[in-house]
Order: C-alpha cells, then structure tokens, then sequence
C-alpha cells in the first residue's frame, strides 16, 4: 500500500528474499498452532480491532457508528464475533477498542492495523495519479513511518493483552491492491511497486507479531488474481461509479467474505 519510486536496490531486494522464506515458514507453525480446536467465537468472546479494513469498509450494509464505516460484512460479524474497529484507526486507537476495563472473557481478538501509520492509502491515492513529485514525497514519508512501525505495533498488542489477558492475539495482513497484468502500460509499474510495497509492510506486521507472542493470518494469497485490473476485482477502484466515500482501495463484499473470512477463521474458532 506503500510504494517505492523505482525498485528497491538489489541489496535491499535479497535481503527481503531472503527473509521471506523464514516468514512462510513461520507462518506455516503459526497455521500448526492456531489448527488447535477451540470453542465457537461469540460476539462477548471474540473482538475484531483495527482500521477500516478491520470495519468492514467497502461491503455493502453499513451500519453504525456513522464515522466508524463499519459493515455488516466485515470479516469479525460474518465469523461472530463483535466488530469494534473503526475507519482511519492507527496502532494508538486500538487499545481503546477492547474497553476501558479488563475483559477477561474475551478469548479471541483479532486486529487488522498499520496501513495509516505508514500512510498506504495516501500512497496509492497520490501515485495513480498526474503528479510525480507528490508520489515521491508520499513514497519517501510512507517509507519513513514503516521502519517505526514495529516500535508502534509491539506495545499495541501489550496494551491489548493487557485488558484481553486470556485472549488469543491474531494480527492480519492486507491484500495486494493490483493484479498487474490487467492494467494498463501506463499503470503497471507504479502499480507493482505498491504491491510490493504491500508486502513489506505485512512482512513488518507478520515478524512483530510473532516476536511479541501474537499470530498472524495471511490474506494475501486468498487475494491473488483478484486485484484491481482483474476480470473479478475484490478490491473497489477508485473511479468506482457510485462508489462509497472512504471505500476506494478497500476490499468488497466478496473480499470480506471470500479472502478474509477462510483466512481468519482458523484463528477464532
């Protein structure tokens, strides 16, 4: 969701690749740990946290809080659980989410966070259109804010152990925005650059998560082929005729429903 003005130096590039095989790997423990059975979710025992993907942004019955953008398809309400995320929420604004009490009988908590701590929508936004200069300042500021975002998603995820102590802790990814090969010339490059910029990011959340004790559900895969610029998008264009204000670049009620949901229910039981 962030992006990068021409491709990272080779350098930077087989450090990723050499870092993303040790990520698959873990995460395939993680999907071993998480096979464990456990107890039906239940909206007083599983929370979704986090941002307006988390919300549910982009479905199609919304519901209140007004400002909140959720939905009635946000992955959390379709696997029954409680939906207390919230449009434009950054890693400070979740801990408020849980409540103001320790809740000792929640036992699932999920968060889908980090995209506007690092100004991903911005860069998307910025970079499809005219102006290069704004896409290189918007670039160089996301890239900036994602080597702190560790510092911010460690002691988020402490915050909520601490009011969710017998919970089980599961961030989420996002999907890649684009399937390049459907896009215009014109388009492709930036748009693979975001791409990849998308996966350094869920490369930052996966790695902090596992470090400080939590899980992670990819949903990148259950995404691919299903980008902008293909044939059956579950990523809403821009230029969307009728289009929700705040929907743009979120997932649609089939991304809820066919790429979060199977890969986060696993997590909640």
């Amino acid at each position: 969701m962030q992006t990068h003005p021409s491709p990272p130096p080779s350098s930077a590039r087989s450090r990723f690749l050499r870092a993303f095989p040790s990520l698959i790997a873990a995460l395939g423990l993680v999907a071993g740990i998480s096979a464990v059975p456990a107890s039906a979710a239940t909206p007083s025992t599983y929370f979704g946290l986090g941002d307006s993907v988390a919300a549910g942004t982009g479905g199609t019955d919304y519901t209140g809080p007004a400002g909140c953008l959720r939905t009635l398809q946000a992955y959390s309400t379709q696997l029954n659980g409680t939906n207390a995320a919230c449009f434009g929420a950054s890693t400070s604004d979740v801990p408020a989410q849980v409540g103001t009490a320790v809740n000792p009988s929640l036992r699932r908590v999920t968060i889908t966070v980090g995209a506007n701590d690092v100004g991903a929508g911005n860069v998307a936004q910025v970079c499809l259109g005219p102006d290069a200069g704004a896409c290189q300042s918007a670039i160089a500021a996301s890239t900036a804010d994602l080597q702190t975002l560790p510092g911010k998603l460690a002691p988020m995820i402490a915050a909520v152990r601490a009011k969710a102590p017998n919970a089980v802790i599961t961030l989420t990814g996002y999907p890649l925005l684009f399937t390049v090969a459907g896009l215009p010339a014109s388009q492709r490059l930036v748009a693979a650059q975001i791409n990849a910029a998308t996966a350094q990011l869920n490369l930052t959340i996966a790695s902090t998560a596992l470090q400080s004790g939590a899980l992670y559900a990819d949903v990148t895969w259950r995404f691919l082929g299903h980008g902008i610029g293909s044939a059956d998008s579950w990523i809403h264009r821009p230029d969307e005729p009728g289009l929700t204000p705040g929907a743009a670049f979120h997932p649609t009620s089939k991304g809820y429903t066919y790429g979060y949901v199977p890969a986060v229910r696993p997590f909640v039981g």
